[in-house]
């Protein structure tokens, strides 16, 4: 401790400099996770369910799939309310076995009974027992529906050319009323071959899982690709401040004779400790993000990459910006 040697960076340029890019870190990242928080929800659905594509079909195949009706089915969160939840609406199979082959299947609800994932109940603030009030189709009666389960973290049943506009799923209850007035579809999650469904009917508009998996991860990327690139010029700036704030007084200690090993020592400290500081102190101000979004493994690993990718750019400027220092 007592060779260490001192190389007198500015002291408000210093702080200055590390504050402005914890700012710029955490902003970066906070539009990171905002941006693909629809594609990380879906794709980590998709990563935890088990069934190689979704097909439509006329009937029922009493396992793993569900009624959509083509009369749109709104839910409000009050019998008189003018604003609809924006969710993928399905209904349950009177016999169907639900497997967790789909990460968010339900359990049997009642027929008023409903399932709710995580992200449309967190958005609206929504606990098992609410109640949510539906236009009854066939008669025109407003319905109360009874929140029964939570489902995880979902946006759209299935993402039809890799797009859904919806932020959520609503699992109803089987309502007979409904399949015997209604024109109706099943939509059905399946591993079996297409040759064993068209025994049963005639499978129509399938979509892999894997496309899905594909279309969300290059969403992901794009935004991670912008964003990285811009983390990158920031830690890159940051760096040639923090290095710009001693280096007159770093060449003067390189003409009185200092240890080239301690020079570099006392650089590295200073420029790598305080970017290492304000990253760590970045990506701990980014959890609040998770205070407006669901965790999940998908979005803390996509959050990961900006810090990772900074400390990355940081050692690689620092090692270039300190030679700069001894060619001069």
């Amino acid at each position: 401790m007592r060779n260490r040697i001192a190389l007198h960076a500015e002291p408000r340029k210093t702080i200055t400099t590390s504050l402005a890019f914890t700012l710029i870190s955490f902003f970066l990242m906070l539009i990171l996770i905002l941006s693909v928080n629809k594609d990380a929800i879906r794709l980590n659905s998709l990563l935890h369910s088990d069934y190689d594509y979704s097909v439509t079909m006329q009937d029922t195949v009493r396992k793993d799939d569900y009624y959509q009706f083509n009369a749109g089915i709104e839910f409000t969160l009050s019998a008189d309310a003018n604003t609809s939840l924006n969710a993928d609406i399905v209904m349950q199979s009177k016999d169907s076995l639900y497997t967790d082959m789909v990460s968010w299947n339900a359990e049997p609800l009642s027929t008023n009974g409903v399932a709710v994932s995580e992200n449309v109940a967190k958005s609206n603030n929504l606990h098992i027992g609410d109640k949510l009030y539906s236009k009854h189709i066939v008669n025109g009666e407003i319905c109360e529906y009874t929140i029964e389960q939570f489902l995880p973290e979902a946006i759209s049943v299935r993402a039809t050319n890799g797009t859904s506009h919806s932020d959520g799923i609503i699992i109803m209850g089987y309502d007979e009323r409904y399949i015997e007035n209604i024109t109706h579809s099943s939509i059905v999650f399946t591993k079996d071959s297409i040759n064993d469904l068209s025994a049963i009917g005639s499978p129509e508009n399938i979509v892999y899982r894997d496309d899905e998996i594909i279309s969300s991860l290059r969403s992901i990327i794009l935004y991670l690709a912008v964003l990285s690139v811009v983390s990158i010029v920031a830690t890159v700036a940051l760096t040639v401040m923090l290095t710009k704030s001693f280096s007159s007084n770093f060449r003067r200690l390189i003409i009185l004779g200092f240890d080239r090993k301690q020079l570099n020592k006392a650089y590295y400290r200073l420029v790598r400790g305080t970017g290492i500081i304000s990253i760590i102190a970045s990506f701990a101000f980014s959890g609040i993000a998770f205070l407006f979004v669901n965790y999940n493994a998908v979005k803390l690993l996509i959050l990961l990459l900006i810090p990772f990718i900074e400390i990355i750019t940081l050692l690689i400027a620092s090692n270039i910006s300190n030679k700069r220092l001894w060619r001069k």
